[in-house]
């Protein structure tokens, strides 16, 4: 291949993988706004930070695209491996390779959908207890209800 196109190639693969980046910072972006107060702020600033680095990395991508694609793909990293520390993965990353084939966005997505499914589950559970409270009857009204079928069992000689 000539050199040029070997450039053209390199500054290909470097956009992409500056792309892949971003996407990665918009998801990490949800996934904070998902996530308890608590550890908002510390997802916050990481992602700050790797998206800075995201930002050097697209100014970058014409004068050296391969350290322009390097810092992509470790920035892309990197929010993925917060993303599975915060996330409700338990610590492990659901797919190991996920950021050098361009599946950090979707990862980090995942991470998302558990955290909100975690949250929509507390939510659930309280509201069925509340319900199950108020609509269960108490032993009285059963022994009310089990003595009115035995009644009509026995007028109606079914019994």
């Amino acid at each position: 291949m000539p050199k040029r196109q070997q450039e053209r190639d390199a500054r290909r693969a470097a956009k992409r993988a500056v792309k892949d980046a971003e996407r990665s910072a918009k998801e990490t972006r949800s996934l904070a706004s998902s996530l308890p107060r608590e550890v908002r702020p510390r997802v916050d600033a990481f992602a700050d930070v790797e998206r800075a680095r995201i930002r050097r990395a697209k100014d970058e991508v014409g004068r050296s695209p391969r350290r322009a694609r390097r810092d992509a793909r470790v920035a892309s990293a990197r929010l993925e491996r917060m993303a599975v520390r915060y996330g409700t993965a338990g610590g492990r990353a659901s797919s190991r390779d996920a950021s050098r084939r361009g599946g950090a966005p979707k990862a980090i997505r995942r991470q998302r959908v558990q955290v909100k499914q975690a949250k929509s589950m507390g939510v659930v559970t309280g509201l069925r207890t509340l319900f199950v409270s108020v609509f269960t009857p108490t032993d009285r009204k059963a022994q009310q209800k089990v003595a009115k079928r035995r009644a009509r069992r026995v007028k109606f000689g079914t019994a």
